[in-house]
């Protein structure tokens, strides 16, 4: 290490160094990057540098290592407000942040530059007293919205309509100007982005209401003469629409979308492939099932509530799902976007009724399919917080799909023993212990939603009485005890266990697979526990559990296997 004032001296060395230099300058501003990179040299300590750097014209230059290292610098700014606040107050270094930003063909400097102006803009909306000041009363925030050079010069970059003098970007160069303003807009996407700020310039652009984002979305991409673009376009789509990734209420994206006709046109690449061209068809689907899978997750009231959409996308997967043969389950590929989307929707729109037959029940475990299994797990598991409606179509979709397929359990039990498709018998434990930690509850009374009452929903199964209530007391349901606990209770399986022993990759596989069947007992136990408590039963299964726990992974006793059918005869 080195003490401070011989890194001063250093650096103040290497910046005289600099503007004579008439070699290849990363040896000097790579060693410049990192005696500043330490959190203890300040933005004050950078503007001491003699000589005083010039940000302006190290933005401004057609060297990249010089670009990095004057961002670098610039960098030091964002831990404080007060800082922020000095850049802020010089346009001609923002305007050159932005151009640099937009317009440079290196992509490390594109990047460094973006995420110095991100870091910078968090940086200036802490602290404010109400969310109403945040941004009206930060000086970078209104320097870049309220700045009619530099706001315009960001819509006259990435504009394709514009070109001027001081405008040589080609049309491609553009294209990635519009990409990484997109990138830029999920990363600070906010009210203020949403905004109309200098209607003279947007209303230039075709923006009659709204700002920047509304620009972004509706009139920046030629998306019927750049695929790459339309695909980018679907990607921002997606991101914005997805209330993790905003910090405004959830349905402004999605609102927005809508009025400007972006919601459906991007869902029919999905629901409605047929009528776009094949181009389209296959670089667009994928990107539009995401955003079908986004879109029903997050706003599932809003997705149930839209009857055209919702029976389309329930045609489309049963189109696709039913079409699939036993070989394409065995051998590949699965549609895994189109199981993305199954796995999305709001369980309700799964059940029976609304289509001649729920496009779950399409999904086999014979042959056991990765993918499949992955499916149901989500599926029966339930949602992550409960939701009485959901919680309860999870365990209703769970019995009926049982009642359809009854070998389920025999099935995913022999794919969790087959160690040699890893990923098949970890997707087939996973599936296990998704019912026995399932997020259930029982079903209102009155019915609702086309939801079965208890008594109805026995009946469907063929059963006298209720239904088991929760996934633990589901598993030990004979004839599912005999199979699954039998199965869980078993000693793992070793790489000598298997037809010629195994070394290597194989005897790896075998751990992870007993590691997640032991996993599913610690799972079991303590949902067994409470079970045990509330009803004065299955202390002796409890007792076979934490034997079986006690003897770790790979442990176990092949005669545990007699004492579970005992006790389910």
């Amino acid at each position: 290490s080195i003490t401070e004032p011989v890194r001063d001296i250093l650096i103040h060395q290497l910046a005289a160094l600099l503007p004579n230099l008439t070699q290849d300058p990363t040896p000097v501003t790579s060693l410049i990057q990192i005696l500043v990179r330490p959190n203890t040299y300040t933005f004050t300590r950078v503007l001491e540098i003699k000589p005083t750097v010039d940000f302006e014209a190290g933005l401004n230059a057609s060297s990249p290592p010089i670009n990095l290292v004057t961002l670098s610098l610039l960098s030091k700014a964002q831990d404080s407000k007060g800082d922020v606040g000095i850049i802020a107050s010089k346009p001609p270094l923002v305007a050159a942040l932005i151009k640099l930003w937009l317009s440079t063909s290196d992509t490390s400097v594109a990047q460094s530059a973006q995420r110095v102006l991100v870091d910078l803009l968090t940086t200036d909306v802490h602290g404010q007293s109400s969310p109403s000041e945040t941004y009206t009363q930060s000086l970078l925030w209104r320097r870049v919205f309220r700045d009619k050079d530099i706001y315009g010069s960001i819509f006259r970059i990435c504009s394709l309509s514009t070109s001027g003098p001081d405008d040589q970007l080609s049309k491609r160069d553009k294209t990635v100007a519009q990409a990484r303003l997109l990138d830029l807009l999920v990363k600070i996407d906010c009210q203020f982005i949403r905004q109309s700020h200098i209607p003279e310039i947007e209303n230039q652009y075709g923006v009659k209401e709204g700002g920047l984002l509304d620009f972004a979305v509706s009139r920046m991409v030629e998306h019927e003469d750049d695929i790459l673009m339309h695909m980018t376009l679907i990607d921002f789509f997606t991101e914005i629409v997805n209330p993790n990734h905003s910090l405004v209420e959830n349905t402004e994206a999605l609102q927005l979308l809508q009025q400007r006709g972006l919601h459906y046109r991007t869902l029919s690449y999905y629901i409605e492939p047929s009528k776009h061209s094949s181009l389209e068809q296959t670089c667009l689907y994928s990107r539009s099932a995401n955003y079908v899978a986004t879109y029903a997750s997050f706003y599932p009231l809003h997705f149930l509530d839209s009857p055209c959409i919702l029976l389309k996308t329930l045609a489309r997967l049963t189109d696709v799902l039913s079409d699939i043969s036993t070989h394409r389950w065995a051998q590949g590929p699965t549609p895994k976007h189109d199981l993305h989307v199954l796995a999305s929707l709001p369980r309700l729109a799964l059940l029976p009724g609304r289509t001649e037959m729920s496009p779950l029940f399409f999904l086999e475990t014979k042959p056991a399919n990765e993918d499949s299994l992955q499916t149901l797990a989500t599926v029966f598991h339930g949602p992550a917080q409960t939701s009485t409606l959901e919680s309860s179509t999870a365990r209703v979709l769970y019995y009926l799909y049982l009642e359809q397929n009854p070998d389920m359990w025999q099935d995913v039990v022999k794919a969790a023993e087959t160690i040699a498709l890893k990923e098949t018998a970890l997707a087939s434990i996973a599936l296990i212990k998704a019912v026995i930690t399932a997020n259930w509850t029982a079903l209102p009374d009155p019915s609702q939603h086309n939801l079965p009452t208890e008594k109805q929903l026995a009946e469907k199964c063929g059963s006298h009485q209720n239904l088991a209530p929760t996934g633990i007391l589901a598993i030990f349901t004979p004839p599912t005890l005999s199979t699954v606990i039998r199965y869980l209770l078993r000693p793992g399986q070793t790489s000598s266990n298997l037809v010629g022993g195994g070394k290597g990759d194989v005897e790896s596989a075998a751990y992870r697979v007993a590691a997640a069947k032991y996993d599913v007992l610690l799972s079991l136990k303590p949902r067994l526990q409470e079970v045990a408590q509330e009803t004065g039963q299955l202390h002796d299964v409890l007792a076979i559990i934490n034997k079986r726990l006690a003897l770790g992974v790979l442990g176990g006793d092949s005669h545990v296997g007699s004492s579970i059918g005992t006790m389910e005869s």
